[in-house]
């Protein structure tokens, strides 16, 4: 489809002679003056490029494009002139909000080469508006969970590991620095930069995420710094980048640790320069982003390897934020679980309520795989509940299990039978252990019980 240029002028013949030139170029609509003009540009939502002249009766080109602005400040304006003085033509410039101008009287070629950067740039800010109205409808969504799971003056009021957390939340999250989540999967580290972006400074701006593990290095350049058309194969239309996309707000990398070199320094020269140029573009792009990243892997340790740039680190390194892990902090368990139930039986329509011993059984429990898999196991718990309390019968199969099995051995006969059932039982334990080389978490997993529990187990038959 054809972009379509609005091309203004009191003078037919200039009007048909516009028509005439660029009639195969453009879909070309013209008009008399700048209030048919202003008409037009109502009716038609998609003008790429407005063209004007400057001297009209009733109505200037500088006037027009003030009134334009109004309507519809995204296409691009143009001004005929016939100014010899700078000075008067950069504050008609100025004021009608004018991308570029060209001296009458006007030759094809040059005419038609802005023309056709004005529609490019008309099309680059069109795809943006798109993805940052995404952005923002994903924003909305995410402010009111963020809002829902960081209760603030709840947290704080509490005793367990996350209080410390949201503690330095709320000092950090006024603040444009950098930040440097790290922790374990599932513990939470998307949520944490949500609750900085959304009570910080650019919280009506956009947050934008990019997982730098889910993506190739080829893929996760364009990502993050878009494309143009034809950079590569493939590269069928234009790509705006996340760093573009975030301008104004957050960019959040996730699992920064996966980054490859190249793409390391490109993200080194954005927060040292503030700018990029998309893959496969000249144009240099300004950019305004707070950074914040998130890692479950040891950076130093990559550094050490020549995986990541030491450089980099200490840029995105600025403010270090440690999430604990629930196996460090069983004291949030119950109090993390009980948001969950409220806010699934919100979800739900149900009115639910964890019972003392479906909350001693989750107590037990080693949650390898953190808050996740703990709000995974209550959703699943609160859509099985039959009536108004949740007992252990309703949490997931795998915690079940583990609980079955600790309470099997508890109550697990006397004297000669016992001795054989342990013999049996440290085999199994020593299989196990072994058939995981040694690793605690991976060995309990495999064998359905609690990683505390497997612990104990292992010193009592002297494994450890």
């Amino acid at each position: 489809m054809k972009p379509i240029i609005l091309y203004i002028d009191d003078d037919k013949a200039n009007l048909e002679t516009f028509n005439r030139v660029f009639r195969f170029d453009y879909q070309v609509e013209t008009v008399l003056s700048g209030a048919e003009g202003l008409e037009k540009i109502k009716k038609l939502s998609d003008i790429a490029v407005i063209v004007s002249d400057q001297r009209m009766p009733k109505m200037t080109g500088v006037e027009f494009f003030q009134e334009v602005q109004k309507i519809n400040p995204y296409p691009m304006r143009i001004m005929l002139t016939a100014f010899t003085d700078n000075e008067a033509l950069l504050k008609a410039i100025q004021t009608g909000h004018v991308y570029d101008y060209v001296v009458k009287p006007w030759e094809k070629e040059v005419l038609k080469k802005v023309i056709d950067k004005g529609v490019e740039l008309y099309r680059d800010r069109v795809e943006k508006i798109k993805q940052l109205k995404v952005a923002e409808v994903k924003n909305k969504l995410l402010e009111e969970e963020v809002r829902e799971t960081f209760n603030f003056d709840e947290i704080i009021g509490a005793d367990g590991g996350m209080a410390e957390v949201i503690t330095k939340i709320k000092k950090i999250a006024p603040t444009n620095s950098s930040v440097l989540i790290r922790g374990e999967s599932g513990t939470g580290k998307e949520l944490v930069a949500r609750a900085i972006h959304f009570n910080g400074p650019r919280k009506e701006g956009p947050f934008v995420k990019v997982n730098c593990a889910a993506l190739s290095p080829s893929l996760l350049e364009s990502e993050l710094f878009g494309h143009e058309r034809g950079a590569f194969t493939g590269a069928v239309g234009q790509k705006i980048g996340r760093f573009e996309l975030a301008d104004g707000g957050t960019l959040f990398l996730d699992e920064i640790g996966d980054l490859p070199e190249p793409v390391q320094i490109k993200i080194l020269r954005v927060l040292q320069e503030r700018e990029f140029e998309r893959v496969g573009a000249t144009r240099t792009i300004k950019t305004d982003i707070r950074l914040i990243a998130a890692t479950h892997q040891n950076l130093e340790k990559l550094i050490q390897e020549k995986k990541f740039r030491e450089d980099l680190f200490f840029r995105i390194n600025v403010i270090p934020l440690m999430i604990p892990s629930l196996r460090e902090k069983p004291e949030d368990v119950s109090r993390l679980a009980r948001h969950f139930v409220d806010k699934y039986s919100r979800d739900l329509g149900k009115k639910v309520q964890l019972s003392g011993e479906a909350v001693s059984a989750l107590k037990e429990y080693d949650w390898p795989g953190n808050v996740r898999e703990l709000s995974n196991v209550i959703e699943r718990a609160v859509v099985l509940a039959e009536g108004e309390e949740i007992t252990s019968a309703d949490l997931s199969q795998n915690l079940a299990a583990a609980i079955r099995m600790v309470r099997e051995f508890e109550q697990s006969p006397p004297t000669n039978l016992r001795e054989d059932i342990g013999q049996q039982e440290a085999r199994e334990l020593a299989r196990t252990f072994k058939e995981c080389r040694g690793n605690i978490s991976s060995a309990a997993r495999m064998l359905e019980i609690p990683r505390s529990t497997l612990v104990h187990r292992l010193k009592k038959y002297n494994l450890i």
